[in-house]
């Protein structure tokens, strides 16, 4: 499927940001210049019983024709959606190519979301079959992923990996024992050009909570790599450590696509402690760790030997990182990926105003372009509004609705192809400065939650009178979610029974409150707005 208007990826092409080169066409370029060196692997302690490997190039490409023949064998067809629910681990990059070369499109489900968020993201992305594993971190993964499948209608497959899987998945490990049996890739044939097509649905979520599907073709994806490598002046072949979703933006372009294009290799971990994660650093010699970015700091600390960080965050830049071997990978809430090399004292540099080129070069391609829109009757002659995004690595067009008919957020995108980001900015000396969102949020471990759902989600409480959330700052990790109830007469409510409530309200794992205080009253704006602060101050006085 080609969103990208025929324009503006001539645009792309001429400007040299776009290589037309698909994601299963660099793994193929890798495997021909080097096919016994390795590909992927797995490094640490696996999330995953009897899951770990070790592919070289060769073995790896030999597994994706295999495994894309069987999707196809099945009926799996050409822009279908594979939903990935894994942890980082090397079967999941032989998965995800597999459908890359199969032609379909992969999207993450993240391992820690609910059964109700498993299924809301297969309705907004229109999800046909997913893999999984037996177990990930010793949670019946398998038995859920089985769950959403039978009370969903538009799943036709469930795949699975690792030891000990629960009657009715498709165990891989069988289907892969006599790979060669499976027969040649299927020959996709595709309208325009392949690397125009959708390869990867990412998932953000608006100001107001709602699911965001954002959709990246392979141009897209290559061009952040290529960005990549540029920022993070990267100049011979890399190993690089995962520890992002397999499946996710940051993985898959950050990780995947710049270690392939840099002549390097891939080595996963799916990290639980920082010892584990400072281990498996060490065990696969990493040049460069992809991670979260309130992670940077802690590990290079806990490291023996200077190593290059590319750090994922939302791009405010509170985090410290080591001086000079920074880059970030800014997600602005999950909608991009933007690298950014930090300066010589480690911080952050902020978006530019305007065309900002690859590595900074002047002759470099232009990997995105930043614009203001003004806020409506704004009279300021500060320059202020929403953050615009447009250009080579940017998503320019929506992920089609569900054929279902549901009607959920839709990516915004401007009639000449730029990003409505819902982020509101200001510009300083040629500088964007990220003053927050356009509507009320909260960050919980780095992921937007509303405020105002979980409001009237808590209201509905048995109990109370009124309810509502604020902050608590949890230093790293951004901030916990405390809660504040008016009870009815006689009423005491408990968090530990609110808890459980909770799990009958199918309530996502980052919607639970880390306190419970009863107020008097909600204290308000003169507007009928929460006054947040103010619940905060009322929990620690």
């Amino acid at each position: 499927m080609i969103l990208t208007s025929e324009q503006r990826a001539e645009a792309c092409v001429a400007s040299g940001a776009w290589s037309q080169v698909t994601l299963d066409e660099l793994m193929r370029r890798a495997a021909a210049a080097a096919p016994a060196t390795t590909a992927f692997e797995d490094v640490g302690a696996g999330a995953v019983p009897g899951l770990s490997a070790h592919y070289s190039f060769a073995d790896a490409v030999r597994r994706i024709d295999g495994l894309a023949a069987f999707f196809a064998t099945v009926g799996l067809r050409p822009d279908m959606v594979l939903g990935i629910h894994l942890p980082p681990c090397a079967d999941a990059a032989i998965v995800i190519f597999a459908a890359l070369k199969a032609g379909l499109v992969v999207a993450p489900l993240p391992v820690y979301w609910t059964k109700s968020e498993i299924e809301a993201a297969i309705e907004a992305a229109s999800i046909k079959a997913m893999v999984t594993a037996s177990e990930i971190e010793n949670e019946p993964s398998g038995e859920l992923v089985r769950d959403v499948a039978a009370d969903t209608f538009a799943i036709r497959f469930v795949f699975a990996v690792g030891d000990g899987q629960p009657d009715g998945l498709i165990d891989l490990t069988e289907v892969l024992a006599d790979v060669d049996a499976l027969g040649p890739p299927p020959e996709v044939t595709r309208r325009g050009v392949a690397a125009d097509h959708v390869a990867l649905l990412s998932m953000a979520r608006t100001p107001d909570d709602e699911l965001l599907i954002v959709p990246y073709s392979h141009n897209q994806l290559t061009a952040i790599a290529a960005g990549h490598l540029m920022e993070a002046g990267v100049a011979a072949p890399e190993t690089v450590l995962s520890t992002m979703h397999p499946a996710s933006l940051a993985s898959m372009a950050g990780a995947i696509a710049t270690a392939l294009m840099a002549g390097g290799h891939v080595a996963f971990h799916h990290g639980t402690s920082l010892a584990g994660l400072a281990g498996a650093v060490e065990s696969a010699g990493a040049d460069r760790v992809v991670l979260p970015e309130a992670i940077v700091a802690p590990l290079a600390a806990a490291l023996d030997r200077p190593v290059a960080f590319s750090a994922v965050g939302a791009g405010l830049g509170l985090m410290p990182a080591p001086a000079a071997r920074t880059v970030d990978l800014v997600t602005l809430g999950g909608l991009c990926l933007i690298p950014r090399a930090r300066d010589a004292g480690g911080a952050m540099v902020a978006l530019p105003l305007g065309e900002a080129r690859m590595g900074g070069y002047d002759d470099a391609p232009a990997l995105f372009e930043a614009r203001i829109r003004p806020k409506a009757g704004a009279r300021s002659r500060k320059a202020e509004g929403e953050l615009l995004l447009g250009g080579a690595a940017i998503p320019d067009a929506p992920w089609p609705e569900p054929q279902s008919g549901r009607r959920g957020a839709l990516l915004g995108v401007t009639s000449d192809g730029f990003l409505r980001t819902g982020l509101a900015v200001e510009e300083h000396e040629g500088r964007l400065m990220i003053t927050g969102t356009l509507g009320e949020t909260i960050g919980v471990a780095g992921i937007t939650v509303s405020p105002r759902r979980l409001d009237a989600l808590f209201r509905r409480y048995e109990g109370v009178e009124d309810a509502a959330v604020f902050p608590i700052d949890a230093g790293p990790v951004g901030h916990r979610i405390g809660l504040a109830v008016v009870p009815k007469p006689g009423e005491r409510p408990q968090l530990a029974e609110l808890l459980a409530w909770l799990d009958g309200e199918a309530a996502g794992k980052l919607d639970r409150p880390v306190a419970l205080l009863s107020v008097p009253e909600i204290p308000r704006n003169a507007d009928g707005s929460v006054r947040r602060e103010a619940l905060f101050l009322a929990a620690v006085a």
